[in-house]
């Protein structure tokens, strides 16, 4: 009977040993990214924004001297103490600047548990593309017995394209008679240096103002005129929306509008200057084409 009892309470003893050790405190600093937060959100070539690090100490001592070097890549080969011009040059970083400011930060002591804020001002690029680009945080510490420590952590910044298509052309088609067809234009541009797919222009206004007309891929600097005829069949304030749908170069589906304003009114309440402007354009149309203008 005693056997079993000692045989048990050894059974006990080594459950409990093995479960302090697994669920055990690292006995010495040990320093984490817990989370990073990028302001703002979205960041495009040539952006200014934030880098906010949160580092914790899971460890069961405090870490001290604590060093973060901010960089573009994992070092492949360690430098020698003391070759400072070697140390620079490797860390530098290639497609990121810091703003006043270095890419090394010192933090003096982050006791056991314990955790703190870092702030990196930083400036993209303005010849980058947009992507998903790796930053990598080198830390180097100590604990209390001058234990160093040094590991690289990686974080990840995502960089969007600004507004890849802009829509330029008239806005206000001022007053037109009742059933007069107007010719409308909206000039499609593509102000990024990525290529846009898939570009669909939407005409929505009442009435027979619907349209829908694919105008496919756009290159970087491309330039593409959309008209159609707006007629309308009662009088009053009109507007109608011609919407430019496309997928940028992070593949996210865009869609941007632009509204456009008529003044419709009955065939005798039209104003008689936009006759004579019409009759003037339609003379300067006629000479244009005598001459071959």
């Amino acid at each position: 009977m005693k056997r079993k009892v000692v045989f048990i309470g050894l059974i006990f003893i080594i459950m409990f040993l093995v479960s302090t050790n697994t669920y055990a405190v690292p006995k010495s600093p040990e320093l984490v990214i817990s989370e990073y937060k990028i302001e703002p959100e979205m960041i495009s070539p040539g952006g200014n924004f934030k880098i906010k690090l949160t580092l914790n100490n899971y460890g069961e001592y405090h870490a001290r001297k604590i060093k973060l070097t901010l960089k573009d890549k994992i070092s492949e080969e360690k430098i020698p103490t003391g070759e400072l011009q070697a140390e620079e040059a490797e860390v530098k970083l290639d497609d990121f600047s810091p703003l006043n400011q270095s890419n090394i930060k010192y933090v003096s002591l982050i006791k056991a548990d314990k955790k703190e804020e870092v702030v990196y001002d930083l400036y993209a690029s303005p010849n980058m593309k947009a992507g998903n680009y790796n930053l990598v945080v080198s830390l180097d510490y100590t604990d209390y017995n001058g234990n160093t420590y040094s590991e690289d952590q990686i974080i990840g910044i995502l960089l969007s394209e600004k507004e890849n298509i802009k829509l330029l052309g008239k806005d206000n088609y001022g007053d037109l008679a009742i059933g007069e067809p107007v010719e409308s234009t909206i000039n499609i541009v593509n102000n990024s240096k990525a290529e846009v797919k898939g570009v669909t222009v939407s005409v929505e206004g009442e009435g027979e103002n619907n349209y829908t007309e694919y105008l496919g891929n756009f290159n970087s600097g491309d330039f593409d005129s959309y008209t159609f005829d707006a007629i309308f069949d009662e009088d009053g304030e009109k507007d109608i929306n011609v919407k430019v749908s496309y997928i940028d170069s992070m593949n996210k589906n865009t869609e941007i509008e632009k509204k456009l304003k008529y003044n419709v009114k009955s065939g005798e309440n039209v104003d008689s200057s936009n006759d004579k402007k019409q009759e003037g354009n339609v003379f300067i149309r006629f000479i244009k084409g005598l001459f071959g203008f």
